[in-house]
């Protein structure tokens, strides 16, 4: 049976307030008024936990939470591991004739994300766009925030159908993830990722392509060229220089497959980044 897409009568509308803030020592979020929008509440790193009614969530790097109207967060930080946030408050406009509309916009509440590099990458994008007025930016956010909507969707689905797996396996394949992600896939061996396991090189392989619906090897590859955007916006390496430092024997294969993944070479991506514009100061609300 197919799934509903709980977003295909959604369009996401933008506004002024979203950033990134490094939360100063002894940071309290009371807010004292309902939430009039929604919000992306996005942990880059450190550690806290936030109320919402009666739920409690915690606060710890790839923590996400989405806040909705009528809410009213309460935040602590611990300031010997001070939080880092990304923020995106938005609207939902629900394009369905008035009279056939039946439920508010469904989303997960809290995740835990699997996959920080993409997810941050998603959101830096946002924030990117919308920095100075663009042709179709208001098109250009809705397309971004639903692909960021449908990696929730995916990984709370994926989550809750183990695909015949048992609570173990499970907890193990998340495990080999994490350490992928923690290396940004580079110089990671299957046979490594086994051992640390305590399984074969082949069953580890099994259980992965079962859990995730590609293969180890692959994944590990994807991860290793999604970091590659990040190194090469955030850097001046050249081309060559990246295709070294990220483990690949010559530029040639580093460019083709950068290419097949991000749909354009590595070379016009940094024409597009390159030279950065300058930063500017934290003149943005808190999250």
């Amino acid at each position: 049976m197919d799934t509903p897409n709980p977003l295909e009568h959604v369009r996401f509308v933008k506004s002024r307030n979203r950033g990134k803030r490094t939360c100063e020592p002894g940071w309290l979020w009371d807010h004292q008024t309902p939430f009039h929008d929604y919000d992306i509440f996005y942990v880059v790193s450190g550690k806290g936990v936030m109320r919402l009614g009666d739920e409690l969530f915690p606060l710890t790097r790839k923590s996400c939470v989405v806040l909705r109207p009528g809410d009213l967060p309460k935040a602590t930080q611990d300031d010997n591991d001070r939080l880092v946030v990304l923020y995106m408050h938005f609207d939902i406009e629900d394009t369905r004739p008035r009279e056939t509309r039946a439920f508010p916009f469904p989303f997960p509440r809290f995740t835990q994300m699997n996959d920080n590099v993409q997810a941050e990458s998603m959101l830096s994008q946002m924030l990117e766009a919308l920095e100075f007025p663009s042709l179709w930016q208001d098109f250009e956010f809705d397309c971004l925030m639903k692909r960021f909507f449908v990696m929730l969707y995916r990984q709370h689905w994926s989550d809750k159908d183990h695909l015949g797996l048992s609570a173990k396996q499970i907890q193990s394949i998340k495990k080999v993830i994490a350490s992928i992600h923690e290396q940004k896939g580079r110089d990671v061996h299957i046979p490594q990722l086994a051992e640390a396991a305590q399984m074969s090189p082949q069953y580890v392989s099994r259980l992965f392509k079962r859990y995730a619906g590609c293969s180890l090897k692959a994944y590990i590859a994807r991860i290793k060229l999604d970091y590659a955007l990040d190194l090469l916006a955030q850097s001046s390496l050249t081309v060559t220089e990246a295709a070294l430092e990220l483990g690949y024997a010559d530029v040639y294969a580093f460019s083709k497959r950068f290419k097949a993944l991000h749909g354009m070479s590595p070379s016009h991506y940094i024409a597009q980044l390159r030279p950065a514009k300058p930063a500017s100061g934290d003149r943005r609300r808190a999250p």
